[in-house]
């Protein structure tokens, strides 16, 4: 337990020298749809374009995702939990939550017209003192912990990860027990949340910074 709070810990220090986030602004968004729109058209994808002095694409973030909404709901999300220039992260996320959700079939370019993408830049990550130790609607959660497999093998154990961003959470209107087992579930344990499994929740808050942007304004711009 010491070595993974360790792990975290040193982890964590190097997301905090990620101190310069860009302005996360439509042009990220418009990014994702040019390199979706790339893959399913079997077209080379374009690059991150930005004020020539910016060094846009080159820029590291703390951490991101992206996803893709239908009118219906969420149809796509995937992201990046460590360090990662822009430009290839925004592609890579871009493409992973489009087409390699599992959770989704993959998109069509047929039904890219009726999505709206959603880019978030993560940052300000802290390790909470306790499971309560963060706020809805400000922070989102990174949980990590140790439990068994299976009941039926209670000393084969695996470690489990989750992550919650914060507009999620206030989307779904959930209060901080329902995200913390969301997360948990979201994880993939499936047993029973007893007080000495919480206990052992290493959890991280952590800021988003966000925007949207539904096909319509990309194709108007």
């Amino acid at each position: 337990m010491q070595k993974s709070r360790e792990a975290m810990s040193a982890s964590l220090r190097a997301l905090a020298k990620v101190e310069d986030v860009p302005p996360v602004t439509e042009e990220l968004c418009i990014y994702c749809f040019e390199v979706l729109l790339a893959r399913l058209q079997g077209v080379s994808a374009p690059s991150l374009q930005g004020p020539p002095s910016s060094g846009l694409a080159r820029r590291k973030v703390p951490a991101l995702f992206v996803s893709w909404h239908s009118p219906v709901g969420l149809r796509g999300c995937m992201g990046s939990m460590q360090p990662v220039e822009l430009e290839r992260g925004l592609a890579d996320c871009a493409l992973s939550s489009a087409l390699s959700d599992c959770r989704f079939p993959p998109i069509t370019l047929k039904e890219v017209k009726s999505l709206t993408c959603r880019v978030s830049v993560l940052h300000t990550f802290e390790t909470c003192q306790d499971l309560w130790d963060w706020k809805v609607g400000l922070h989102g959660i990174a949980i990590s912990f140790t439990a068994s497999f299976c009941s039926i093998c209670p000393c084969s154990t695996c470690r489990y990860t989750a992550t919650l961003l914060p507009e999620v959470i206030l989307e779904e209107g959930m209060t901080q027990e329902a995200a913390l087992d969301s997360a948990i579930r979201k994880a993939g344990y499936r047993g029973f949340c007893m007080s000495r499994l919480m206990s052992s929740v290493e959890t991280t808050r952590f800021q988003s910074a966000t925007c949207d942007l539904p096909f319509q304004s990309f194709a108007n711009r």
